[in-house]
């Protein structure tokens, strides 16, 4: 199956997942992934009773509260990890018993592992700009924005913007290629809310010389791509975001998304993430 670039690193779906089952569960939504785990827990106790269901004679004491004891046994010991209300009496029990107990113990923590990864992960904690903007192709800059609400700051962090699209090395031979933009700000130290990637387009720049209809044509993407740490919790944080040339926004640069309020302090304005300005200068097309 081939696999699409999304526009976000963190929106595949979690059922095309199914051949990566950590990933599968972790990107689950909560009711779905309780759901989940309760059919595991259940179709490893169902698994375990059958093969005892042909030696339940061999399961002394306890009550079954009218349930098989087979399968009272074998949540007993997948749960409690120990015989209590019913034990086992023929090695074959007693050796299924003991495979129960091992089930259970290597089921039970890698699920609350998965719980724990999904407590601490990051789920998509930027929003980035809708266009790419475009002040002057010849001499002028491109712009790509992105704004988080997230209350805590992010350290180390790193930028890159990077032009995908078709190449011609030889006659009738066509390969991806893949060209890193330099940035004039590459990372900083700490972020906070808001930051701009801007690239210079300079005649060393790949896109130097590209029209729209280039782009189109070589079916051209460009994605951004945020790398840092929380400074809390010491999480990492990845995402990244695909541009296509119908985002480009020619003659356009982004609107001051900083704004002053009544008492002289300067807030970020999250909901002006998209405000553009119109330039006189136009991307030829």
């Amino acid at each position: 199956m081939q696999r699409n670039i999304h526009r976000d690193n963190q929106s595949t779906a979690w059922f095309l997942l199914w051949r990566q089952p950590l990933a599968c569960l972790v990107r689950m939504p909560w009711p779905v992934f309780f759901a989940a785990m309760g059919l595991i827990y259940l179709g490893a106790i169902l698994v375990i009773s059958l093969l005892l269901a042909g030696d339940q004679n061999h399961l002394a004491g306890g009550m079954s509260r009218g349930l098989p004891k087979a399968f009272v046994f074998a949540a007993g010991a997948f749960f409690a990890n120990e015989f209590i209300d019913i034990m086992p009496t023929s090695t074959y029990s007693y050796m299924v018993g003991n495979l129960a107990m091992v089930a259970g113990i290597v089921t039970i923590s890698t699920l609350t592992a998965v719980v724990f990864a999904r407590l601490t992960s990051n789920e998509t904690p930027l929003s980035f700009s809708r266009h790419l903007c475009v002040s002057d192709w010849n001499g002028g800059h491109l712009f790509c924005r992105f704004v988080t609400a997230d209350p805590s700051q992010w350290i180390n962090v790193h930028y890159c913007l990077t032009l995908i699209l078709d190449d011609s090395p030889e006659p009738g031979l066509t390969q991806r290629r893949v060209v890193p933009l330099q940035l004039l700000n590459a990372g900083t130290p700490q972020l906070s809310q808001t930051a701009t990637l801007t690239h210079p387009l300079t005649a060393d720049s790949p896109l130097a010389g590209l029209s729209l209809d280039e782009l189109h044509r070589r079916h051209a993407v460009l994605i951004a791509m945020v790398e840092g740490i929380d400074e809390v919790t010491g999480a990492g944080l990845l995402q990244t975001h695909l541009y296509r040339p119908n985002d480009l926004l020619p003659g356009h640069r982004f609107a001051d998304l900083v704004m002053q309020k009544a008492n002289g302090f300067k807030q970020v304005a999250l909901n002006r993430l998209n405000h553009t300005q119109a330039l006189t200068t136009q991307l030829p097309g």
